[in-house]
């Protein structure tokens, strides 16, 4: 049976810390400033058996905020009404939060039965009726009690106790994550920090990254219900022991997550839904207050359609937060006016890690419908075809998912080859076959043009090939790419360069001229007649740089060979040499620089050059003075 979070809701003055001493004998007002002034400020924590927390929150106006981020993790809502009362304000804005974070199991405690006539009660039952009516808590009993005498109390939780055994696990397999909703320290022990787990599970020893600040912290112990534990799962009420961690480093509202899984977001695509309730409508632009997990952040709403939002209506939007918070897809919040501070709407996240849209982006709405679908194969597919960086890491694509590794490969593989499989350092990652296919005629395309405007170029460096295809494409991506283009013989890399692989160094008939004369010139039988660059332009009348793409075109179909100090040799006047040297070294066993100049009949400029090229060749090897044969 799963863990279970049972929440109060209701009106300040309506019982609800005296109703939870009641059903565990547990005082959730321990604060001496609850105490001196008889409300509740902060979260109040009790435990009903071993498989249920409750969860006591304030009722008052002034902290609301503190019970948003106490049922934000609640799997049972107990509204809580004073019969002497009735409906009051904080009553209708509680369920609405309620109704806004999608809770879906409820009881009704019409509480201080015994200050109120019959008549009363009933009048005040048609009251509830009325508002709950249309919400998740709509057939949920009504049960009458009196904290103050008892009455009614046993009845109350037993029907909790039924409840809490029909909850299910939920999240079990997805990374660790809770929002912390208090931190304190302890003596002789440091930090503490308690919430309730959202998914995944945790061992004592583990590690958890702090968000959105992402320092990493060790879990030297776990509690859960005052008990040393030593694992906590989805579900759990925790505790955590974080050594190393001074007070308020830690506070309200951050995460405690698995490392590498989640990363920190200003931006949320959402649908919002504009409570009934609401006073007016809200119009794009408007500041409010983001209530997610127990994080309060203010953002800014974009509506993605229509100037205004109207009360009871909804509408895709985007937030753009003032600070930095992690999201996962399908989380529930609230949105608050910003001042007066009111309960105003809430929705659910679509995308947590969005780009900044512009109202007329092209299939934005489109794209938005499908990540409302319910079916995480359907949203992953979404995510990736519009994937802002064109492929994700699985790890960041599983905690934008909510779900572990095991699970997110299942949800891929159901996908087949509308997903293509990547690594990104070291890493798997996955791309949409539609961004992959893209790249690869992006890069095709790029190729194609770079050998239509450098016909005497045999290719170009992947860099180059990556600025000109998609500059903003991860290098190792486009590397993948180009492997994949190589493997189906569509291009071929040699010596570095890349070129299609039907390209082939192409000369006009003016080049075709030049390129003989070019030749002949560095195939002449003396090399002292052989000229070097910029004998070449003088010899052919060719500015530098022409000359210089013309050498390049040569040299890449091997007819040429570069030399130190910027001279070059015809392949077959280089043979000449080689035969000659070879010849010499095995007759006399070793040549000096002097000896092999008066061979070649040559100055000492190609002697040296030579030398080093046939020393690099593994030909000759340096000895001092002289070379000598080495193979």
């Amino acid at each position: 049976m799963a863990h279970t979070i049972i929440g109060t809701a209701g009106h300040i003055d309506h019982g609800k810390t005296l109703l939870v001493k009641a059903l565990t004998g547990m005082d959730t007002d321990t604060a001496p400033e609850e105490k001196a002034r008889g409300i509740t400020i902060e979260l109040g924590f009790a435990f009903l058996g071993d498989q249920a927390t409750l969860i006591d929150v304030p009722g008052h106006e002034r902290f609301v905020k503190t019970m948003v981020a106490g049922v934000s993790t609640i799997d049972i809502a107990l509204l809580v009404v004073a019969a002497d009362d009735g409906v009051m304000p904080q009553t209708r804005e509680h369920l609405d939060v309620l109704q806004l974070l999608g809770i879906e199991r409820g009881v009704i405690a019409l509480n201080k039965t015994d200050l109120v006539e019959e008549e009363w009660l009933a009048l005040v039952e048609e009251d509830l009726r009325q508002l709950v009516k249309g919400t998740f808590i709509e057939g949920a009993p009504i049960l009458r009690v009196s904290a103050h005498t008892g009455a009614g109390v046993e009845s109350l939780k037993q029907h909790l106790l039924s409840l809490v055994v029909q909850t299910r696990a939920q999240r079990q397999g997805g990374p660790f994550r809770l929002w912390v909703d208090r931190a304190f320290l302890v003596k002789g022990f440091g930090l503490v920090c308690t919430g309730t787990v959202w998914s995944g599970a945790l061992h004592s020893g583990d590690h958890v990254e702090q968000a959105p600040a992402g320092r990493s912290l060790r879990v030297r112990g776990l509690q859960q219900h005052g008990r040393e534990v030593a694992q906590v799962q989805a579900g759990d009420r925790a505790a955590l022991n974080l050594p190393g961690v001074e007070a308020k480093e830690i506070i309200r509202g951050d995460a405690l997550v698995a490392p590498q899984y989640f990363r920190p977001t200003q931006l949320l695509d959402v649908r919002l839904r504009l409570s009934p309730s609401c006073p007016k409508a809200l119009e794009t632009r408007n500041r409010v207050r983001l209530h997610l997990g127990t994080a309060e952040v203010m953002a800014r709403v974009v509506l993605l359609e229509g100037q205004a939002l109207e009360p009871g209506s909804s509408a895709l939007a985007q937030l753009r937060l003032e600070a930095p918070l992690v999201a996962v897809w399908g989380d529930r919040f609230v949105v608050r006016r910003y001042s007066p501070p009111l309960t105003i709407g809430g929705g659910r996240i679509l995308d947590p890690q969005p780009i900044k849209h512009r109202r007329n982006e092209t299939s934005l709405r489109e794209h938005l419908e499908a990540l409302e679908q319910e079916d995480p194969q359907a949203v992953a597919e979404a995510m990736l075809r519009r994937a802002p960086e064109g492929v994700r890491p699985c790890l960041a694509l599983a905690g934008e998912l909510g779900l572990g590794l095991e699970a997110l490969a299942r949800v891929l593989d159901g996908l087949g080859d509308r997903i293509v499989r990547v690594q990104l350092g070291g890493q798997p990652a996955a791309i949409h076959a539609v961004q992959w296919n893209a790249l690869r005629q992006r890069a095709e395309k790029a190729l194609a043009g770079f050998h239509q405007a450098q016909p005497l170029k045999a290719g170009l460096n992947r860099a180059q090939l990556r600025s000109l295809a998609d500059r903003r494409v991860d290098p190792e991506l486009f590397d993948q790419v180009l492997q994949e283009l190589e493997r189906e013989g569509r291009i071929a890399s040699e010596g570095g360069l890349v070129r299609a692989a039907s390209h082939r160094i192409r000369f006009s008939a003016e080049e075709e001229t030049l390129r003989q004369q070019l030749l002949d010139a560095l195939n002449h039988p003396s090399l002292a007649e052989v000229p070097d660059a910029e004998g070449l332009a003088k010899l052919l009348q060719l500015e530098a740089r022409n000359v210089d793409a013309l050498l390049k075109a040569v040299m890449s179909l091997g007819t040429v060979v570069p030399l130190e100090g910027g001279l070059f040799l015809h392949t077959e006047a280089l043979e000449r040499v080689r035969a000659q040297l070879r010849g010499h070294l095995q007759e006399h066993g070793s040549v000096t620089v002097a000896a092999f100049r008066d061979l070649l009949g040559a100055n000492r400029r190609w002697s040296l050059a030579l030398l080093a090229h046939f020393d690099r060749e593994g030909l000759t090897l340096r000895q001092g003075d002289v070379r000598v044969l080495l193979n």
